[in-house]
């Protein structure tokens, strides 16, 4: 991470407490790592070139950053770890996992900050599965909608109360979420059949082309953890029962 501008103090301090859960201080660089460039800038300064994102407001800049690295994490893993656009929490004692798919903006970031302060929370928009089926945690800042605020607030699981995570989780089973406000106030929770799993899940992949045998790979994940369970649901608290019927009551 490389951040730029007259404020770059400032936004450091801002960024590291947002990202707290995913810094790892004095550790080596693995390689094929990538540099995410940013700049929070004066009011009277020019942005430099090649920057990933660069702002004078700190909220759209902390948005913008979060796109960028979340960007450059796919990057790095494409061809490596299926990845899906989906949150996912594990259970606090045997670190077992449900991931929950969606597209952007449809109840992921929500559900996660409410089954996080019983589960341990992984992620709430990126879901990467090594060959091993286990999700790998990625505690990013949950991406916040607020009523009247252009841009997202960017914060940290800490300050929700959030479990941590305990390292890479065995995934119990993957749901395929569909919220609305005119769903029932008792969620539906169905079975897929395999073809129309894959074709549901298939847009919410990143990089599924690059990977060796990617729908193979992809079919083989749900052979092993059981059909993909499609949730038709209103309000996240509903989900809860469900997702302890799955992976256990929490702690």
């Amino acid at each position: 991470m490389r951040v730029g501008g007259s404020r770059s103090a400032e936004f450091t301090s801002i960024l590291t407490e947002a990202w707290h859960r995913c810094v790892t201080p004095d550790a080596a660089i693995p390689e094929g790592c990538v540099t995410v460039a940013v700049s929070l800038r004066g009011p009277e300064e020019h942005p430099e070139p090649g920057l990933d994102a660069t702002s004078e407001n700190v909220d759209a800049l902390m948005t913008a950053t979060t796109q960028a690295i979340t960007h450059a994490l796919i990057g790095t893993q494409a061809g490596r770890l299926l990845m899906f656009h989906a949150g996912a929490v594990a259970h606090p004692t045997t670190n077992r996992t449900v991931i929950y798919v969606a597209a952007g903006g449809t109840g992921k970031t929500t559900l996660s900050r409410f089954l996080g302060t019983r589960y341990r929370y992984l992620t709430d928009e990126t879901v990467a599965v090594d060959a091993e089926h286990r999700a790998l945690p990625y505690p990013k800042p949950l991406s916040i909608r607020e009523p009247g605020k252009p841009y997202k607030t960017e914060t940290p699981p800490h300050e929700l109360d959030l479990l941590p995570p305990a390292g890479p989780a065995p995934v119990a089973r993957i749901l395929l979420l569909n919220r609305s406000d005119s769903n029932p106030d008792q969620p539906e929770i169905e079975p897929m059949d395999l073809f129309d799993a894959v074709m549901a899940l298939v847009p919410q992949t990143s990089a599924l082309s690059k990977m060796d045998a990617g729908l193979h790979q992809l079919a083989d994940l749900i052979d092993a953890t059981g059909p993909i369970l499609k949730a038709q649901y209103r309000e996240a608290e509903s989900l809860l029962p469900a997702i302890a019927g799955l992976i256990g009551e929490p702690a």
